[in-house]
């Protein structure tokens, strides 16, 4: 495998003015088989799986009984079972998870295949361009959340970054040919501290660093919207009762004044005057827009676009905006 490294700065502009190529291999991978696999999917996860076609990828979570995140999940609905995809930081907890919730099922098959699988994005505007050398029809013919089994592997419209974004699932002894191919079209490899940065500029939730480690509920971080309340799922009830009895602090986006340079702590004060309304959750620094950017944890009465608060120390004004930070080049460009 031969890596093409490059410096944070060439990462972002390939990233969001062509091509960057992201590894993914150490994501988790579980297979689902069996007569009640589409009903185990669906009990264990947020949204049902029942309607979900071949060829079709639904993004949901998996929660614990009290409601608390385990995982992100990405389902890959295939004609003869169930390909589950978990993010590398949730990849172990998740993948136990899985397998402790299928113990003593009849008719289902669930197996652990991490080491089975490698996984690569390429994400930019000119992602469809290198997509295109591996697919069997014109690359502007696929659509987003869907996925086509390829002489590689697996080939799908995915993504993180708000740009066009493609993934490529192949088998474990394949991913330095698959890696090495990407790089020889013109995706230079990209780290996972460049994708954060992308990821919060199209505020795609990052888990891990917005609950700090800890298990949170979807409320926490804005992952509701992964959630179908219609069809009963663990966790469900315990949601349920948080959501009647009243959110108390709720997840919000803000830019800084242009006077803060470094991205402040998770867990720094935010302030309205001098009374703590919340913390700050995640920050970045974004080089399209010259400002501080992250996420914060408020109190309701303050979780609104458009207000002015300030962070505790040091004592500068952020101000809170509606999602996303900024416009990904890619929406203002045709499919290649």
């Amino acid at each position: 495998m031969n890596r093409v490294e490059t410096n944070p700065t060439d990462q972002y502009r390939a990233l969001r003015r062509g091509c960057g190529l992201v590894d993914y291999s150490a994501v988790g991978f579980v297979r689902v088989s069996g007569a009640v696999a589409t009903d185990f999917l669906g009990e264990i996860c947020t949204r049902s799986t029942d309607f979900l076609l071949e060829g079709q990828i639904s993004a949901a979570l998996m929660l614990r009984e009290n409601g608390l995140i385990v995982s992100e999940v990405l389902i890959y609905r295939s004609a003869t079972d169930y390909l589950v995809e978990i993010w590398p930081d949730q990849a172990r907890v998740a993948v136990d998870h899985l397998l402790t919730a299928a113990e003593g099922v009849t008719d289902l098959d669930v197996t652990d295949a991490s080491d089975q699988y490698a996984a690569y994005g390429v994400e930019g505007p000119a992602a469809g361009r290198i997509a295109a050398k591996f697919l069997p029809f014109p690359v502007a013919s696929m659509a987003y959340g869907s996925f086509v089994v390829t002489e590689d592997g697996l080939a799908a419209r995915i993504g993180v970054t708000g740009e066009y974004g493609y993934k490529f699932v192949v088998p474990a002894a394949k991913a330095a040919d698959m890696h090495d191919q990407l790089v020889v079209l013109g995706a230079p490899d990209c780290g996972r501290a460049v994708l954060d940065v992308c990821r919060m500029e199209a505020r795609y939730v990052n888990l891990e660093r917005e609950s700090g480690g800890a298990e949170v509920t979807p409320f926490e971080v804005g992952l509701q919207w992964l959630i179908d309340f219609e069809h009963d799922f663990v966790g469900r009830e315990a949601l349920l009762v948080r959501w009647n009895n009243g959110l108390e602090r709720e997840p919000v986006c803000w830019v800084a004044d242009e006077g803060l340079v470094a991205p402040p702590a998770r867990g720094s004060g935010v302030v309205v005057d001098d009374t703590e309304v919340g913390m700050v959750t995640h920050a970045v620094h974004s080089p399209s827009l010259a400002r501080v950017i992250g996420t914060a944890l408020v109190d309701s009465s303050v979780a609104a676009s458009g207000l002015d608060l300030g962070l505790a120390a040091p004592k500068l004004a952020i101000r809170t905006i509606s999602a996303p930070f900024l416009v990904p080049r890619s929406f203002r460009m045709p499919l290649a």
